[in-house]
């Protein structure tokens, strides 16, 4: 008796299950990204009376996404200033272009200017040319590799310029939040294959939000360590950020690869 009751028991239960299973429609592919899109976000803050500072930053992104060739360029401007006396000031820009050979692996190329006088820098560049990996692709997260060899020069403040071969070795992290926002987390490791000690890195957050189609919010937290640094200067240097931003975006999908 009490088997029976039992086996009814279990046929109720996959009776009311079976229904609602039928009902959950299956998870569905996103869609395919816009054949460009570009951003600029932009923010500032000032005081005057007893004390007179202002801090501004601007950035931008941009994307072109062809049928054989994917472009990616950006660029910051980061200025903050005291009593009229500039105490930060870094520009910053990159482009990079990107072919796909297979699903996982893709050929590279880029090139990165920097300017930062209080990190001892009046012009760093690095060309690089090396692989793209796309390690991980799904609908909640996406993680992208780059392993390239590159030439880095340095004008510096102080000191003699160098130019050395490096390498470039990059991890980027991408989690959505719905179709509203998302977060990315990217480390970049620079090796010095003429100074083993004069490797750099770079550790990145952002989180941006949108508020409109057009408007979004923007925070990011940038930390570089140089482990051999222009003489007289400190290894670390950290960049907070919180911006409004303006996005654009093609109505056009990106072609198929």
């Amino acid at each position: 008796m009490k088997l029976t009751t039992a086996r009814a028991t279990l046929l109720l239960f996959l009776a009311a299950a079976l229904p609602a299973s039928a009902q959950t429609p299956p998870p569905t592919a996103p869609p395919p990204p816009p054949l460009w899109d570009a951003q600029i976000g932009a923010s500032f803050v000032g005081t005057s009376g007893n004390s007179d500072t202002a801090s501004t930053g601007i950035d931008f992104g941009a994307h072109r996404r062809g049928a054989v060739w994917q472009i990616e360029s950006a660029a910051t401007v980061v200025r903050t200033s005291s009593d009229d006396v500039t105490t930060a000031e870094r520009y910053f820009g990159m482009v990079r272009a990107q072919r796909t050979l297979t699903s996982i692996i893709g050929v590279t190329s880029g090139v990165k200017l920097e300017r930062d006088q209080f990190a001892g820098l009046d012009l760093r560049s690095v060309l690089d040319a090396g692989l793209s990996w796309a390690l991980v692709h799904h609908t909640e997260w996406t993680l992208d590799g780059l392993t390239s060899i590159a030439w880095q020069h340095e004008s510096r403040t102080v000191g003699d310029s160098t130019n050395d071969p490096v390498g470039v070795l990059q991890l980027l992290s991408r989690i959505p939040f719905g179709s509203a926002g998302d977060t990315t987390q990217r480390f970049t490791y620079y090796p010095d294959f003429t100074t083993s000690s004069a490797y750099r890195s770079e550790a990145e957050i952002t989180a941006q939000a949108a508020m409109t189609a057009h408007l979004a919010l923007k925070i990011g937290y940038l930390l570089r360590y140089a482990h051999d640094p222009v003489p007289g200067f400190k290894r670390t240097d950290s960049t907070t950020t919180a911006s409004v931003v303006l996005r654009w975006k093609a109505a056009a999908a990106a072609p198929a690869p």
